[in-house]
Parts: C-alpha cells; structure tokens; sequence
C-alpha cells in the first residue's frame, strides 16, 4: 500500500511538472514560432505518439459520426486554448498565467453542476467558488482600476488564460459524457482533429515555417509535444486509472505554485503583494469545492 501510494504521488509530481513547465517552455518558443504554429507542432507531435502507442496496443481510431462529433468538440478544446494559452503568454509572465490558469476546477465544478446529473452545487462548494471568485478579482485588480491603461498588454491576455481554462474545463466534462471509447481513441481522435485544424490554419494565415532542429523554440515546442501533451495524457489516464480524478485534481492546487517558482528562478519573474494574495485565495477556494465534493457522497 505505501508503495502504491509513493507511486500515486510520484505520477501526480510528473503531471504537475510536464503542464506546468508548459508556461515556460512557450516563452522560449514564442522567440521563433508563432502561437499558431507552436499549437500545431504541439498537437501534431503528440498525435503521432498517441496514435502509434493505440495502434501498438491493436486498437483503431473510433467509428461512427457520433462518436467524431464528440472527438471534434474535444479536439477544439485542445487547439482553441493552447492557442490561447499562447497567444497570453506574449504579453503576461508565466507566474501569472499558472495562476489564472489554476482556476479551472472552479469553471469545471459550475459548468457540471449544469451538464452532470450528480454533480450538483451544494452550499460548501458555492462557498469555496465565492472565495475562488475573489481570489481572482484580487489577482486581477490592479489591471481592472486602470483598465485605459493596461487593457492590451495586461487584462486581455488574462481574460484568453482564464477562457483556456473554461475550455479545459468544457473538455473534461466532454471526455468523461462522450460515448464509451477507450481514453486513448479519445485522445488520438481528438489530436488528430485539434492538429489538422490548428495546421490547416496556420498554412493559410502565415505559411510554412521555418525550422531549425536545434535552436531553442523548437526544442521548446519537440519536449511540450512529447512531454506536455502526449507523456501527460498517458500519465493523467493511468493516474485516474489506478488513483482516481479526485486525486489527479490534486494538480490544481500545486501547479500554480510550480509555475510561481519556475517563473521566479529560471525568468527572474517577480510578483507583486497582490498576486500572491490572489493565488493564495483562489487555491484555498479549491481545497473548500473539494471538501464539498466529499460531503456530497458521506
């Protein structure tokens, strides 16, 4: 049982550090791609992986248009927030895109208690939304008094993080609602939709791009295809697999941190009083929806 246990933990670390480190990784990317292209190597990267692991295992892509429409809503969710994702990243520091990026849970519990039958808000997990709610508001609120200002450069890429995490948040309640396939046609299907999209785009808005195999921007975007996308998505399915979602959602409370300290020693990044402050009230008002998620079921 301990080694079970120790074994949780050391998969739930890896899942925290391969989307955590994605926050990095995209500032030295953005040097030489843009966040079109840098969303479309990812996902086709991470598609040819998935897809020769199911093929390894004698599975085949799904079938059935119902199945593929599912796969399609999935896939956008994957393309339209790494490209926002991306896309904030230019103008914000990673610190602070992991921590708006950490309020997902609190997006997903609202959306669910909406689209999933048992997954009702009760009054604690109100309470903690409340309490994630202004955690945002106190993050956000030196750019919201002087909005004329900063509007472009800081509260817009702020809004497209905080939209990636209500896309992320619409994927997980689709994944776990879509017909009965298995988690790896799921994810090969929709990487498959999410990187012929995101390239399709990509060669019409910009053309080819210019590759060069060891320059830093495409070793940033090679690790977050490897790692980030198709390594995270087989350890998150066997995470869930052997400890359950409500363990692997224990990433959302360490991975804002992770982010803070990466940014700290590797960008030379700084946060201000506020932000800490922010981050600090948003996890706790995670931890109060989980607690409420348990009361739920005793």
């Amino acid at each position: 049982m301990k080694n079970s246990s120790l074994l949780n933990w050391f998969y739930l670390s890896l899942l925290v550090i391969f989307w955590g480190s994605t926050f990095a990784l995209t500032k030295y990317a953005l040097v030489d791609f843009s966040p079109l292209w840098i969303v479309a190597i990812r996902l086709a990267i991470g598609f040819i992986i998935i897809f020769s692991i199911l093929k390894f295992k004698g599975e085949k892509l799904p079938r059935g248009y119902i199945n593929w429409l599912w796969l399609f809503l999935i896939g956008m969710t994957a393309f339209i927030p790494f490209f926002l994702i991306c896309w904030g990243t230019i103008y914000l520091d990673t610190s602070i895109g992991g921590i708006l990026f950490g309020i997902g849970p609190l997006f997903t519990i609202i959306a669910a208690h909406f689209l999933v039958q048992n997954e009702k808000l009760n009054l604690i997990k109100f309470f903690g939304v409340v309490f994630g709610f202004i955690g945002l508001y106190t993050l956000l609120s030196e750019d919201l008094s002087a909005v004329n200002d900063s509007t472009y450069h800081n509260l817009f890429p702020q809004i497209a993080i905080l939209l990636a995490a209500i896309g992320y948040s619409i994927q997980n309640i689709a994944v776990n609602i879509m017909p009965n396939i298995s988690l790896m046609q799921k994810t090969s299907g929709s990487f498959l939709i999410g990187s012929s999209f995101a390239i399709g785009i990509a060669l019409f808005a910009e053309g080819a791009p210019s590759i060069v195999i060891l320059d830093i921007s495409f070793i940033s975007v090679l690790i977050m295809g490897i790692f980030s996308t198709a390594m995270a998505s087989i350890v998150m399915f066997n995470l869930t697999k052997i400890a359950g979602p409500t363990f692997v959602s224990l990433t959302h409370y360490v991975l804002p941190i992770y982010v803070v300290l990466v940014g700290t020693l590797f960008l030379k990044e700084t946060l201000q009083f506020s932000q800490v402050l922010g981050m600090v009230i948003i996890i706790f008002g995670i931890i109060v929806t989980r607690f409420g998620s348990r009361q739920k079921n005793s």
